[in-house]
């Protein structure tokens, strides 16, 4: 038996083609944006945030032993996710959330296997690696490692991907979605784990895994099944 969520819930119909082609359109302002903090933007940061808050030995200390757990909370969204996808369709559920818990199945991988290509490919020093030699800034071509991993961020793509898939899926909460990520950015920054500029890369890769992710899933079908069995009611 289905049990659709409230039609509002969902992204219009017409509004997801007009999506993927402003996020293509945005690709041009964001690499010039990218390319403009590689230049002028991403040491003035590092140093800045180097002097004003590592000079804080406290602050220093605890950001130091932020261990990196990303690919252990991808793992655990991935099967939750695909879990919870898969006991809703053996009770016959097609709604949001079944769209949902797929979407996250999907986004989740697809988002950390796009940013490890990536960060070999280009094969950036990370900024506290940078620090200690600041000889090394710049790109390292196909030479990624633990080093050289800063491009893009990619917390701020699998977080960017994740919080995309809400985004279209549960518009009523759209308000916190940007603050989310927001504060995620400025952690980042603040802690010195990456540039500016890997940051916005991040954030519009996680964008375009999102996008993708919903034509993998199918996800314009499926809006249109749980439509027909939804209360045809205005959004907010």
């Amino acid at each position: 038996m289905t049990h659709p969520l409230p039609h509002d819930t969902v992204r219009p119909p017409k509004s997801r083609p007009r999506y993927g082609a402003a996020l293509l359109m945005a690709l041009p302002p964001v690499a010039l944006a990218t390319y403009y903090c590689i230049g002028h933007l991403d040491i003035p940061v590092a140093l800045l945030v180097r002097r004003d808050l590592f000079g804080n030995r406290s602050w220093s200390q605890y950001t130091s032993s932020i261990p990196d757990a990303l690919l252990i909370l991808v793992v655990v969204v991935t099967v939750c996710a695909y879990s919870c996808y898969r006991y809703r369709i053996s009770h016959g559920s097609l709604d949001v959330a079944t769209v949902t818990y797929k979407m996250l199945a999907v986004a989740a991988p697809i988002s950390f296997l796009a940013k490890s290509v990536l960060k070999y490919v280009f094969g950036r020093i990370n900024t506290r690696e940078w620090l200690n030699a600041p000889q090394e800034y710049g790109f390292h071509w196909f030479n990624g490692g633990e080093r050289n991993s800063g491009f893009p961020s990619g917390h701020m793509a699998v977080f960017t991907a994740l919080i995309a898939v809400l985004w279209r899926l549960h518009p009523r909460y759209r308000p916190a979605y940007p603050a989310l990520l927001l504060l995620l950015a400025l952690a980042l920054i603040a802690t010195n784990y990456h540039f500016v500029s890997d940051v916005i890369a991040g954030t519009y890769l996680g964008l375009l895994v999102e996008t993708c992710a919903c034509w993998v899933v199918g996800c314009d079908s499926r809006f249109r099944e749980i439509s027909k069995t939804s209360p045809e009611r205005s959004g907010p």
